[in-house]
């Protein structure tokens, strides 16, 4: 008896842990493709074929435009894209290979981010070639953190979760895969660079025509600048007051970018004319446009070649210096 009891309770046991193996593999994601697999392998032989790139999150789409050797932003009228950040798309999407299997049930993408409508924090990404055709289309989801232990024992990976525009199946994938969806982080920023030691005097005219000359001072080492038409009873200050003005060409940087034929002819304008020890003068008008102060330049200088045809809105800083009025660079005598 004892041994009838013993046989039925193992056979109970057996059946339970298959139940439970066949409940385990049912519950297991579906893998479409094998672990290991490079998803757009493809583009390494057509990244010079790419044409176009769209990105897209909710109501917000980046356009990303080839013209000739460089590309552009369409949304900021063509200017510059980081040419560094087209690369890194290329290889990241390139290099993107599956660890596993997700979910292909459209109910659980937005559990991965990887549904779609307006209302969906997803990234759709989305490449085409030189004659409209579609070289890549997928969806980004959630950025995945590797296990805690995980750098410890040297298997740290960046991770998120994907699925090809049109397919069910969504994946786990290793991959740096992160465009971010605001045009600021695609632009070129870095305009040129002129050291305060190239300037030898400045000049700056305010909207309603004062004029304050800025001229460097020739017994002052290291460098330093002084205003040079103060008003009567009135001295240039000395320091960084003045010859920081000077400086406002050095490590010139954008904020924000526009077409300069976008700029109303009519609006106030404040001028800075920089002479330098080295090559044509700069001339940077500041227009007022939208609540905001734009930059452009002109002049036949080399340095402003990449800055024909657009109007910068410039570090705060930089505007500071360059609107200091009299009152700012001048004081009274000490006695």
């Amino acid at each position: 008896m004892q041994t009838r009891s013993l046989l039925l309770l193992l056979a109970l046991s057996a059946a339970s842990a298959v139940g439970a193996g066949i409940t385990l593999k049912v519950n297991q994601p579906a893998r479409s493709l094998p672990a290991g697999v490079k998803l757009f392998a493809d583009l390494a032989t057509q990244q010079g074929v790419v044409a176009r790139i769209t990105l897209t999150q909710g109501k917000e789409t980046l356009t990303l435009v080839r013209q000739g050797d460089t590309w552009g932003l369409a949304e900021k009228s063509g200017y510059p894209v980081a040419p560094e950040k087209i690369r890194q798309i290329l290889v990241d999407l390139t290099e993107a290979e599956t660890l596993e299997g997700k979910t292909s049930t459209p109910e659980l993408y937005a559990r991965l981010n990887v549904d779609e409508g307006e209302n969906s924090s997803s990234r759709r990404l989305t490449l085409y070639g030189d004659k409209g055709a579609v070289l890549a289309d997928v969806i980004l989801g959630k950025l995945r953190a590797s296990a805690a232990n995980a750098a410890a024992l040297g298997i740290d990976k960046p991770m998120l979760y994907l699925r090809k525009a049109g397919e069910a199946q969504a994946f786990l994938v290793e991959s740096r895969l992160n465009p971010k969806v605001a045009a600021l982080d695609w632009l070129a920023k870095d305009l040129f660079d002129l050291p305060q030691e190239q300037v030898s005097a400045v000049t700056l005219t305010g909207a309603d025509g004062a004029i304050i000359e800025i001229a460097r001072a020739a017994e002052a080492t290291p460098p330093d600048f002084i205003v040079t038409n103060p008003p009567q009873g009135r001295v240039s200050k000395k320091g960084w007051d003045v010859s920081g003005v000077a400086a406002t060409l050095e490590a010139m940087t954008l904020e924000d970018v526009r077409a300069a034929a976008s700029l109303p002819a009519d609006a106030p304008k404040a001028q800075s004319r920089f002479t330098l020890t080295d090559g044509a003068p700069i001339t940077l008008s500041l227009v007022n446009a939208d609540g905001a102060d734009w930059a452009v330049f002109e002049g036949e200088n080399t340095a402003l070649k990449v800055t024909q045809g657009w109007a910068y809105k410039l570090p705060g800083y930089k505007l500071e210096r360059l609107q200091k009025s009299m009152t700012d660079l001048t004081e009274e005598p000490k006695s």
